[in-house]
């Protein structure tokens, strides 16, 4: 049975973010500070994720390796990767520390074979998920990695944008690829488990938080976005305070910080922006963080 995945282990895999207290015009300017601070642990625990996110995957291949023998049984694939979620083993309980969206076995021609999802849900059956993430590609070609990539997964849905790790499956230790175990975890799913770590380190801080990554010369997860709850998205009254020359300074690799406020005043904001080239070109992570009591 899959385990749900809880802001509790999140925090758990993102415990580097836990330490920071403070409050931002000089209420804002400290949150600013404040939220530069999340903006570099969150990155960090970024890179801890999909990094360990591969970690896993590879420990996990030779267990599903049988499940894709000739000829392919697609409820075979899709019942072994399932039971890679059993909480009973030890697999299925450091899986539940990551915010997966979907684990998935790739076949030679970068197509799914099969996903984690129930067979009425299981869109990645001839997905082709080589040509939008690299690090399938290498993968399939004997290396493991991680990646980032946008793609639809079903006709009529929205483009996400996923972190990737991938690993190849040898039928043995040094044999030919037979296929390739991916993971992928939505920028939406990562930034909730950033903020769900910052909202339990900074408890007795009494502060609101936002966190988004910015990506494609917008927030990630706000508006359309649908893989979060509502409560974790960027809030729409945020939106219109991130300046407008985001994309341009996050692209030419410049950290900043912004401060406002709301209700006439009552309110002090300070958001930090820092870029994430390892995600990608143009690629950042943004905080926004004010205290309750001002």
């Amino acid at each position: 049975m899959r385990p749900m995945n809880t802001r509790w282990s999140w925090a758990l895999v993102l415990c580097g973010l836990g330490c920071t207290k403070g409050g931002g015009d000089a209420v804002g300017r400290e949150a600013a500070t404040r939220a530069q601070a999340h903006v570099r642990e969150g990155l960090e625990a970024t890179g801890r994720l999909t990094h360990g996110l591969q970690a896993v995957l590879v420990a996990a291949a030779p267990t599903v390796v049988p499940s894709i023998a000739d000829p392919i049984d697609v409820a075979r694939v899709r019942n072994r990767l399932r039971d890679l979620h059993d909480d009973r083993s030890t697999t299925g309980r450091q899986l539940s520390l990551y915010p997966t969206h979907f684990v998935a076995v790739v076949g030679l021609d970068g197509k799914g074979l099969a996903g984690d999802l129930e067979a009425s849900r299981d869109y990645l059956p001839g997905l082709d998920l080589r040509t939008p993430l690299a690090c399938v590609g290498a993968a399939l070609g004997g290396t493991a990695g991680t990646c980032t990539g946008d793609f639809v997964t079903m006709q009529g849905a929205p483009s996400r944008a996923y972190m990737v790790s991938a690993v190849p499956l040898r039928a043995t230790p040094d044999g030919p690829v037979v296929g390739a175990l991916v993971g992928a975890m939505t920028y939406g799913r990562v930034a909730q488990a950033i903020r769900e770590a910052l909202n339990v380190s900074t408890l007795r801080d009494r502060v609101q938080l936002a966190v988004g990554f910015w990506h494609g010369g917008r927030l990630v997860p706000s508006g359309r976005d649908n893989e979060v709850t509502a409560a974790q998205l960027v809030p729409d009254s945020l939106l219109p305070r991130v300046p407008g020359n985001t994309a341009a300074r996050v692209g030419r690799g410049e950290a900043f910080t912004f401060t406002f406020t709301e209700n006439n005043g009552a309110m002090q904001w300070g958001a930090a922006v820092a870029p994430a080239p390892a995600l990608g070109a143009g690629d950042g992570l943004m905080v926004f963080r004010a205290p309750l009591r001002q």
